[in-house]
């Protein structure tokens, strides 16, 4: 886990325990249903759009490099050089872009 998930995660559990907090001292209407499953419900929406939106975006990108691909855009649909070159120019790229992403 690194440390921007771990700080996300931090601000998530955070901000839910001072709402909970906040529910339990200062309601703003009477209880009708059991807290319980009102908590379930709520947190199965957050666990289910998470994974819903992170599905949702790897799919985007691939769908998008499929589209590139096919259309010819980009360095390596333009380059003619062997296949195990331009594979390794890709990861070499690749690994650039995720080391000036943790250098920020």
């Amino acid at each position: 886990m690194g440390n921007d998930t771990l700080i996300r995660l931090s601000a998530f559990v955070g901000m839910m325990a001072v709402m909970a907090c906040w529910e339990l001292l200062a309601p703003r209407r009477p209880l009708t249903t059991l807290k319980l499953w009102r908590w379930v419900a709520n947190l199965s929406v957050v666990g289910l759009d998470t994974l819903v939106v992170r599905v949702l975006f790897a799919a985007g990108a691939v769908g998008m490099a499929m589209s590139a691909a096919e259309q010819g855009w980009g360095l390596l649909n333009r380059l003619d050089w062997p296949l195990w070159m331009e594979l390794a120019l890709a990861l070499v790229a690749l690994d650039l872009a995720l080391y000036a992403k943790q250098a920020r």
